[in-house]
């Protein structure tokens, strides 16, 4: 068991990564395998370390890189998020206000032809009247 000696020093060295995220991009296995002189598979087969690897990990995906004197930034994605739906909904608009457009184009040309847009078309599709 003198060969576990590593294993305190890696769980000791997953702590500091949990504390200090802004070092997210030296975080990794080969990190401990240059650091402590153990293989890959040594770290594979300690579950107690791989346990805490996986959730240091997910700690760190909280985390996005910043600037070294600010430190890291939460990445919760709501900005990301937010943007993104916002520039879903402009584009939503912008297509409905293309149909819109080809909707008052079908219904000119059936009135050019003199054919009655009501006649053609249900109640229920008849919404170019109530906007």
């Amino acid at each position: 068991m003198a060969n576990r000696n590593w294993e305190s020093k890696a769980l000791s060295s997953l702590q500091w990564f949990a504390e200090n995220p802004e070092f997210k991009g030296e975080f990794g296995h080969q990190y401990f395998v240059d650091n402590l002189g153990v293989s890959r598979m040594t770290l594979n087969r300690s579950k107690k370390y791989m346990k805490r690897y996986r959730e240091v990990k997910e700690i760190l995906k909280g985390y996005q890189s910043t600037e070294p004197n600010t430190g890291p930034a939460p990445a919760d994605g709501m900005k990301q998020k937010l943007a993104s739906k916002n520039k879903q909904i402009e584009d939503l608009k912008n297509q409905v206000e293309k149909l819109q457009l080809r909707l008052n184009d079908c219904y000119q040309m059936l009135e050019d032809h003199n054919i009655d847009p009501q006649f053609v078309y249900t109640q229920r599709l008849k919404k170019h009247r109530e906007v």
